[in-house]
């Protein structure tokens, strides 16, 4: 008889075999279901980390700071301004006038947002000073200039019609005095140092230079009997 030859052994053998080979199949199965499981469960906790880490830093003091740093205007020259403020300074001790700085006045009509008045016999010039570097660009009827500056484009509202607004405010303080006919004037000055300014003349801006030469005017030496002491008041509390 031949060793091996007896089909209820070779039956026996087979099925070992299949069970052997099932068994291998379904571990592996397993093992690449876990390895699966594991690898999706690392994705997600990176996804949350990452988003946890992303709304710790958008709603982050430092990124605030860090976003109201870049909508500001660049290139802000106090140097500039505090020049033109001790020159006006200058101005009133030599003439018997008055500087009130800085002013700001909150009424339901007209806002004043100035850097000084300057009060005298010939009446009430309010002084904005724009500190802005760079190209500027805009014309007088327009709502919005343009500040171009290291290849950067930054607009701002027309400081001529903000300007207009405080004279108007002014005015109302005046009127609700009952202090009638003092002539109100408000200027603009740019003291960038770096400041080219691309518009017309007419709009009727000016540089601290020119500044300087208007205050020279005969414009200052009028009397329009304006009680310098009691319209300062007015504007010093």
């Amino acid at each position: 008889k031949v060793r091996g030859s007896n089909p209820f052994q070779r039956t026996i053998k087979t099925r070992k075999r299949c069970l052997r080979v099932f068994i291998f199949h379904i571990t592996k199965k397993e093992r690449f279901t876990m390895e699966t499981t594991w690898i999706g469960q690392l994705i997600l906790l990176l996804i949350i980390v990452s988003v946890f880490g992303f709304g710790i830093y958008f709603f982050s003091p430092a990124r605030a700071e860090k976003q109201n740093k870049k909508n500001a205007m660049p290139n802000e020259d106090q140097q500039g301004k505090d020049l033109v403020l001790r020159q006006l300074h200058r101005f009133a001790a030599t003439n018997d006038f008055k500087v009130i700085r800085p002013v700001s006045i909150q009424q339901d009509r007209y806002n004043a947002d100035l850097d000084a008045l300057l009060i005298g016999w010939f009446g009430v010039l309010g002084v904005k000073c724009i500190g802005y570097n760079g190209t500027i660009y805009g014309q007088a009827k327009q709502a919005e200039w343009v500040q171009e500056i290291n290849g950067q484009r930054n607009t701002f509202e027309n400081p001529l019609q903000k300007a207009e607004q405080s004279a108007r405010a002014i005015r109302e303080v005046l009127f609700a005095a009952k202090i009638k006919q003092v002539p109100v004037e408000t200027v603009v000055v740019f003291t960038g140092k770096n400041a080219e300014l691309a518009l017309p003349r007419s709009t009727g801006h000016y540089t601290p230079e020119q500044f300087h030469t208007y205050l020279k005017s005969v414009h200052f030496e009028e009397d329009n009997k304006v009680d310098v002491e009691q319209v300062a008041k007015l504007f010093e509390a």
